[in-house]
């Protein structure tokens, strides 16, 4: 893992998911921010309502970054989203592309692992 500001950033961003505790979005987000999987989600205002909303709705929904790549202005996170409390879930593969602007997460990509079949 990277120990840059940039894996800083973002490792703050999935623990704002993980916690709920939005308080961190205006320090880490550019004021532009897109995460592009949901581009109705735009600047953090807009972030700080979806963790709200999903958190209430999904509160044992928990991300973990196995792994961040790169520093500086583009970062590859490695990662899984889950929820841990429930033993037949199994957590779903991602990897996170994500541009950074200024020091702040401006833009996000997400890529699915697709699961083998059984």
């Amino acid at each position: 893992m990277t120990n840059g500001p940039a894996g800083t950033s973002v490792t703050r961003y999935f623990d704002m998911w993980n916690t709920g505790d939005t308080a961190i979005a205006d320090q880490i987000l550019h004021p532009d921010w897109v995460d592009h999987a949901h581009p109705e989600v735009t600047g953090p205002t807009a972030v700080k309502q979806a963790v709200q909303t999903i958190r209430a709705a999904r509160p044992d929904l928990h991300f973990t970054v196995h792994t961040i790549l790169g520093n500086n202005d583009l970062v590859a996170v490695i990662g899984s989203v889950g929820r841990p409390q429930h033993s037949t879930d199994s957590p779903g593969h991602l990897i996170w592309l994500i541009r950074l602007a200024d020091g702040l997460m401006a833009e996000m990509w997400t890529y699915h692992q697709n699961q083998p079949s059984r």
